[in-house]
């Protein structure tokens, strides 16, 4: 068929250190655990790179051949969290385990000392502009700059990130301008995430559990009304 239709395989693949540059950008961003087909499908589809994933699999061998060992004979390693001190490295996040009862939730954890710097509860935790205020308003109250911002990389951070970049761009340190903001998956952000978790064991499960009884009485009472309106009545 392909014979017939003059059709080919397309052969201008990127060059090998481009693909390990990406590579190694996105380790440090929090993919640093993906095998590498997931690598391959994330620089294709997502950063428009040309490449086969056997020339994903021997960068990452060469990058990090313990990983590769480790997900190999499925044994990987627990990662260990570095934090230079208060206001180094803060974490954002929303939290969604409430969300189809009207409450969204946004927070902010300091990754030295765990302290909560915010936690609002909303309409929405995906508007730019509501991350953006809980962002300021900590900003102003706190009187300082976070020297780093990590986030998801979700469309409802594009304005902290830009504010963030804005406010530390003439500052002299390693870390400032573009390196303020840090982005990656969710499941990287290890502070914020280990909050979510325990709000949800001593906190969450119980509001969850109420408000899904209350759904189901008020659904309860609906039904009796339209089926028997006299008995109700």
């Amino acid at each position: 068929m392909k014979r017939r239709l003059g059709l080919r395989r397309r052969q201008n693949h990127n060059p090998t250190f481009l693909v390990q540059e990406k590579i190694l950008e996105l380790r440090s961003e929090g993919y640093a655990n993906l095998d590498y087909r997931s690598m391959w499908r994330l620089l294709n589809s997502q950063y428009n790179l040309t490449v086969t994933q056997e020339t994903v699999r021997l960068c990452l061998r060469a990058i990090d051949s313990v990983g590769v060992e480790s997900r190999r004979r499925h044994r990987l390693h627990r990662r260990s969290y570095f934090n230079s001190g208060p206001n180094y490295l803060i974490h954002i996040d929303g939290y969604d385990k409430l969300k189809s009862y009207g409450l969204a939730i946004h927070g902010d954890i300091d990754g030295y000392s765990r302290r909560i710097l915010w936690l609002k509860a909303g309409p929405s935790n995906n508007n730019p502009t509501y991350i953006a205020k809980f962002y300021l308003n900590f900003v102003k109250e706190s009187r300082r700059i976070p020297r780093v911002v990590r986030a998801d990389a979700g469309t409802e951070n594009v304005i902290v990130k830009d504010l963030q970049i804005a406010l530390r761009f003439d500052h002299g340190d390693s870390m400032s301008g573009l390196r303020s903001f840090s982005t990656g998956r969710s499941t990287g952000n290890q502070r914020i995430e280990r909050l979510w978790r325990n709000r949800s064991e001593s906190f969450t499960s119980f509001w969850r559990n109420e408000f899904a009884y209350f759904t189901s009485s008020l659904k309860y009472l609906v039904h009796l009304t339209i089926h028997f309106p006299y008995n109700v009545a």
